[in-house]
């Protein structure tokens, strides 16, 4: 086996490679990495047995305050078969080897591995040590899109199909705009969602940034709802392979009572199965839901949409510099707490278990 780090002329090979892996992800598509360049570097690393690809991983590294050292992490990777020891020690090595080209002293990782397989034990007796802190969710409902509409319509909650009706009734209206424009009149939305739920958000740079890069090609679009003329609702969704995901999503206080949220998505539902799309990927739930939890309300909107519940491996650290990577985990650990203090009042994490 051979690895190969790919360079910008090989995009097309790696997003091949991606998008048809049975774990693969829009956080491990080319596009992602992109995005997230400036304060991290994209290096997406390919593991070849004669002429195809048997895994993969596309690392983020981030510099780290310390001269030569970096951190790795690599959201919702590593894309292998951990059946194949021979696909998982080419790939393991061939990262330590990356690691050490880079200074960095550990790798964060967490698949869109459902838990009850043998991954997780794998990558503990690898040296990898199970986290708590989560960085993507590790809980979310996935809906069938192949189910016909009718179907899927009915499987919902009655309170999910009453609200969508009354959307309808209310004359609420979703269009697709997925120009500059519509990417602004979404974020003001998006301040004030994110001002009255406390929590933080990029700044309107990241997400014209999505347009740029993901939106134009494809791989997102901005869905807007409105009411008598007035945007009051929107969610970005992202799609690569035969499954879209659903993560950005904002409504105004105002209009809230005719329902634009249960529109919105039924709309995008509809819209990816005429697309051919799988699976809609409705992303965070908490792990553990109860009604003291801060995304209860989350969980509950989302449960009406009756999508099967899928729990991921969560989170796992493989310290190269063992030393630095404790110290620097604590200091990290910190930090949030502070900015929850600062930002909510309380230290708070949404993604808690």
């Amino acid at each position: 086996m051979e690895a190969k780090v790919l360079e910008a002329e090989h995009k097309d090979i790696w997003n091949e490679f991606v998008s048809t892996f049975p774990t693969g992800s829009i956080l491990q598509s080319w596009e992602w990495g992109e995005i997230k360049k400036g304060a991290w570097e994209p290096i997406r690393l390919v593991i070849y047995d004669d002429t195809e690809i048997v895994a993969g991983i596309s690392i983020l590294k981030r510099k780290l305050p310390i001269p030569g050292k970096s951190m790795f992490y690599a959201p919702r990777g590593p894309l292998v078969d951990f059946a194949s020891r021979k696909a998982v020690d080419a790939l393991m090595f061939a990262v330590s080897l990356q690691a050490q080209k880079h200074g960095a002293v550990a790798l964060k990782v967490d698949p869109e591995v459902e838990e009850g397989g043998a991954a997780g034990k794998i990558l503990l007796g690898r040296g990898f040590i199970k986290k708590k802190k989560q960085i993507q969710p590790r809980t979310t409902f996935y809906l069938d899109l192949t189910t016909d509409e009718n179907g899927l319509l009915m499987a919902f909650e009655e309170k999910t199909r009453y609200n969508i009706r009354l959307s309808e009734k209310k004359g609420v209206e979703v269009e697709i705009d997925n120009s500059n424009e519509g990417v602004e009149t979404f974020y003001k939305i998006y301040q004030e969602t994110a001002g009255r739920d406390g929590f933080m958000i990029h700044p309107l740079s990241y997400y014209k940034k999505i347009k740029d890069v993901m939106i134009d090609a494809g791989l997102a679009h901005l869905f807007l709802a409105y009411h008598e003329g007035k945007p009051i609702a929107g969610v970005i969704v992202f799609c690569f392979g035969n499954k879209i995901w659903y993560m950005y999503g904002a409504s105004a206080s105002e209009g809230r009572n005719v329902m634009p949220n249960h529109a919105i998505h039924w709309e995008v539902i509809k819209w990816a199965k005429q697309k051919g799309f799988k699976i809609y990927d409705l992303w965070g739930i908490p792990s553990n839901p109860t009604e003291k939890h801060p995304l209860w309300g989350v969980y509950r909107f989302k449960k009406g949409f009756n999508g099967r519940l899928v729990k991921y491996i969560g989170v796992f650290d493989l310290p190269f510099d063992p030393l630095i990577y404790h110290a620097f985990d604590k200091g990290v650990a910190l930090f949030q707490n502070l900015r929850s203090l600062v930002k909510k009042g309380r230290i708070e994490d949404s993604l808690a278990e």
